[in-house]
């Protein structure tokens, strides 16, 4: 039975009188009558005694409109189901970081729906420990991040390696830097050309560090311990716009990649100054992480491969 035939008969059942429950159905009263007797013969019982006004349903009827409506209602959630079925299907989750989130995806997402146009994707913005969980409750297809954990579960293939460093503001600069530097030196100062600072000139200063949930916390953290580095003060910040932003305001240094700069935009920025320690880790690889096994396989190696080779190449580094 139909849903709007299933409406038919609870109608009649609440107005108990055929022309009123005809008229609230937009149909004539001779379709309505027609409708109840073709089901009745159909079945074989009387659904309403209509010997009597009101009509009332039978016991007959009590029956079959319950039970048609549970059916009716089981169908549908069936339906729903299905098409929820399908639409996972469709259906491509990626798990990001928020700063690659905004240096790669629209481009990522842009030359990805020129080969799949009809593909469903979902972004799930997340720090990399709990896109890690993600990927391994089949909560999202793809994640891309630095953490190479779990080879055994997950593929790692290499996206790209990405520059890390000391950046200091110019007012938290030590004055000793600066002036036994040649000025040379300092005015080639850059990501691809940084200056060779000394431990022990670090921890007078200020520090602005990430979220312990993050992974460049943990690379931070092994370089402070390496280098018995005690920080006068810490800012702790999940956001690293946020962070970038805090640097350009003088509130303390970092260790991070240089290319979050361009996504800050605020007025009067401290100039700042590229630094590096003596056999300090300069640069960490980010991975496409994926299982093997994933049902949307195909997409998984085609996004990976847009961004490999057509996204991060032409982004500034």
């Amino acid at each position: 039975m139909t849903p709007e035939k299933l409406n038919y008969l609870l109608v009649l059942a609440e107005e108990q009188n055929i022309s009123r429950a005809a008229k609230r159905l937009f149909i004539t009263q001779p379709t309505l009558t027609a409708c109840i007797n073709n089901l009745e013969r159909k079945l074989g019982v009387k659904l309403f005694d209509r010997t009597h006004n009101p009509i009332r349903l039978t016991g007959s009827g009590k029956m079959y409109l319950k039970k048609m409506q549970e059916i009716v209602a089981a169908e549908q959630l069936l339906n729903e189901d299905i098409k929820k079925l399908e639409t996972q299907q469709t259906e491509f989750r990626i798990g990001i970081g928020q700063i690659h989130s905004e240096m790669w995806c629209p481009s990522l997402i842009h030359l990805l729906l020129k080969k799949r146009p009809f593909l469903n994707i979902r972004i799930r913005e997340a720090q990399e420990l709990r896109s890690m969980e993600m990927l391994k409750n089949d909560e999202i297809d793809l994640m891309f991040g630095h953490i190479s954990l779990d080879i055994v579960n997950f593929h790692f293939e290499e996206m790209c390696e990405e520059k890390l460093m000391l950046i200091i503001p110019e007012n938290l600069m030590p004055k000793v830097i600066l002036e036994r530097t040649d000025q040379e030196l300092l005015a080639q100062n850059s990501p691809g050309c940084p200056l060779l600072i000394q431990p022990d000139q670090l921890s007078s200063l200020p520090i602005i560090m990430p979220s312990s949930t993050q992974a460049l916390y943990l690379n931070l953290k092994q370089i402070i311990q390496q280098y018995h580095i005690d920080p006068v003060r810490t800012i702790q910040t999940a956001n690293m716009v946020t962070a970038a932003a805090m640097l350009l305001k003088g509130l303390g240094y970092m260790y991070f990649s240089p290319s979050v700069f361009p996504l800050v935009n605020i007025p009067n920025p401290k100039q700042v100054y590229y630094c590096t320690l003596p056999k300090m880790m300069d640069s960490r690889k980010y991975y496409a992480i994926y299982k093997e096994t994933n049902p949307n396989i195909e997409t998984i190696l085609l996004a990976s491969q847009i961004l490999k080779e057509q996204v991060i190449p032409v982004l500034p580094s």
